[in-house]
């Protein structure tokens, strides 16, 4: 559908004035932009933060919101540039700063995976600390701590194999993988992860235990997804 730029109005910042473009389709509804969120590191340990690349450009956002602080999130998005230049890795690299008018998840690739007997191998057992989670609809939200800043961090959230409690639940642990990174800036994000596959036939909720940590047996908390 072919999109039509409209001139909406004007936003006096900085002593200047500041012309906001909104994108309308044919249609006359506003169009949004495909984007993508990607974590560049820790700016305390010369990273640069929170980044949107919009098509092949990079932009620092000035009011990211958490719970889009995810990892290669896909998003629409729609945004005015500002006249801020952002700096970082020691002055090194500069970006165009964007404030975000409206955004939207435009898929969520991080889901639940199912881990089988003979995969516990593939865990990954770097160290992290659990601050928060609760379910959001079919979304499992949680809000993580821990050491690096030079790396990108990987977390991956599992079904573990059937265990023997009764009555039976459903056991998660999110495993982290430090990438080998050795810096020391305390770092937290939230993470967001599809809880579908863990739905059961005939049932309408399934309750959740979510482990601490890798190398912890006990539980953050329980939890119940309703469907």
């Amino acid at each position: 559908m072919k999109s039509i730029s409209i001139v909406a109005g004007f936003l006096l910042l900085c002593g200047g004035c500041l012309q906001i473009e909104l994108n309308y389709d044919s249609g006359g509804k506003q169009a949004l932009k495909e984007a993508e969120i990607v974590y560049y590191g820790a700016p305390e340990a010369c990273g640069c933060g929170w980044l949107i690349r919009v098509g092949e450009i990079w932009y620092h956002p000035e009011n990211l919101a958490d719970n889009f602080k995810i990892e290669n999130l896909k998003v629409r998005i729609d945004y005015i540039e500002t006249r801020e230049i952002f700096r970082c890795n020691r002055g090194g690299v500069s970006y165009k700063t964007i404030r975000i008018l409206k955004m939207e998840n435009l898929k969520n690739n991080n889901e639940v995976g199912i881990l089988q007997e003979n995969q516990w191998s593939v865990l990954k057992m770097d160290s992290y600390r659990m601050d928060s989670v609760y379910v959001d609809g079919d979304t499992l939200r949680l809000k993580v701590s821990y050491s690096g800043g030079c790396r990108d961090h990987t977390f991956k959230l599992w079904k573990l194999p059937p265990n023997a409690l009764v009555p039976p639940v459903v056991e998660l642990l999110l495993d982290h993988d430090a990438q080998g990174d050795r810096c020391e800036a305390w770092l937290t994000r939230w993470l967001a992860f599809s809880i579908k596959p863990l739905r059961i036939n005939g049932k309408q909720e399934v309750t959740l235990m979510m482990r601490g940590s890798p190398e912890m047996s006990a539980y953050f908390g329980k939890f119940v997804y309703i469907y």
